[in-house]
C-alpha cells in the first residue's frame, strides 16, 4: 500500500471512538439489504465492500447468506470487524488499498462503496478506485455508490458543531468549505476521559454531475441516480445512491 497519511491516522486512532456509537445497527442492516436489492442480487452472490471498515454493512449481509469481502486500509478497523463477526466464515476481511485491489478480474457480482467512501484521496485516487471496481466486477454487475453530494452539503453546511457521546465524551467539529476545489476541511476533535484527540482532514465532495462523469470515464454504463436505496427521487434533501453497471460484453 501507499504510505500512511492523515486519513489512515484518523481511521486507526479516532474513528471507532466517534462514529460507530452514532450509527444504528438496524439502519446499517437496512442500508446493506437495500444496496444489494438495488444491485439485483440474491444469496449467495459474491460482493465486494470497499472501503468497508469494521463491516457494519457486510456483517448483516453475510448473515443473510451473501459472500462478502471487506477491503480496508486500516488494520484497526478490520480487526474490529473480525471481532464483531465472531469468527464466522463470512465476511472476509482483507487489508488492501482500494486503488490496487488484490483480486483477479471479474471476481464479484457487485461492489459497494457506501457512506461517503469516495473523495478521500482526490480525483485521481477516485478514478483509480473506480477503475479497479470495474476490473473486478463481472460483466453486467453493478457498483452501488452512496455518498453526500455537494448540493446536499450546501443545504446542511454548518461551520461548527458538537454532540455528546457515550459517558462524558464530546465530539466537536470545525468545518471549512473550499468552493473552488470542491473540498471540505474538517477539524475533528474528541474530548474524553480528560484527554483531547484531534484530526484534520479534507474530503472532495462531488456534485452528482461530477460523479456521473467519473463513473462514465471509468467505463461504467447505465448509470442511474436515486435519493435512497428504495429508488426514490434525488433532491437537495437527500443523499445520492448511484447504480452503475459494468458493460455486459
Amino acid at each position: 500500500m501507499s504510505e500512511r497519511d492523515h486519513w489512515d491516522a484518523f481511521f486507526d486512532e479516532i474513528y471507532l471512538s466517534t462514529y460507530p456509537v452514532r450509527l444504528d445497527p438496524q439502519e446499517s442492516a437496512e442500508e446493506a439489504v437495500g444496496a444489494v436489492k438495488l444491485a439485483g442480487l440474491e444469496p449467495p452472490a459474491e460482493i465486494l465492500d470497499a472501503p468497508g471498515g469494521f463491516g457494519r454493512h457486510s456483517i448483516p449481509l453475510a448473515k443473510a447468506g451473501y459472500r462478502v469481502t471487506v477491503v480496508d486500509r486500516s488494520p484497526v478497523q478490520l480487526e474490529e470487524g473480525r471481532r464483531r463477526a465472531g469468527g464466522d466464515d463470512w465476511p472476509r476481511f482483507v487489508q488492501a488499498d482500494f486503488r490496487e485491489l488484490p483480486f483477479e478480474d471479474e471476481s464479484y457480482d457487485a461492489a459497494l462503496n457506501l457512506f461517503s467512501s469516495i473523495g478521500y484521496r482526490g480525483e485521481e485516487g477516485d478514478r483509480q478506485m473506480l477503475a479497479e471496481f470495474l476490473r473486478v466486477l463481472r460483466p453486467g454487475a453493478a457498483l452501488i455508490l452512496e455518498t453526500l453530494h455537494r448540493d446536499r452539503l450546501m443545504t446542511i453546511f454548518q461551520e461548527r458543531g458538537w454532540e455528546p457521546l457515550e459517558g462524558d465524551a464530546i465530539l466537536a467539529e470545525h468545518r471549512r468549505f473550499d468552493h473552488v476545489a470542491g473540498e471540505i476541511e474538517v477539524d475533528h476533535i474528541l474530548i474524553a476521559d480528560g484527554t483531547r484527540r484531534e484530526a484534520t482532514f479534507r474530503l472532495r465532495v462531488y456534485t452528482v454531475t461530477e460523479l456521473v462523469r467519473l463513473l462514465e470515464g471509468a467505463g461504467f454504463r447505465e448509470i442511474e441516480c436515486f435519493g435512497g436505496y428504495d429508488g426514490g427521487p434525488l433532491s437537495r434533501e437527500t443523499r445520492v445512491v448511484i447504480r452503475a453497471l459494468k458493460p455486459a460484453g
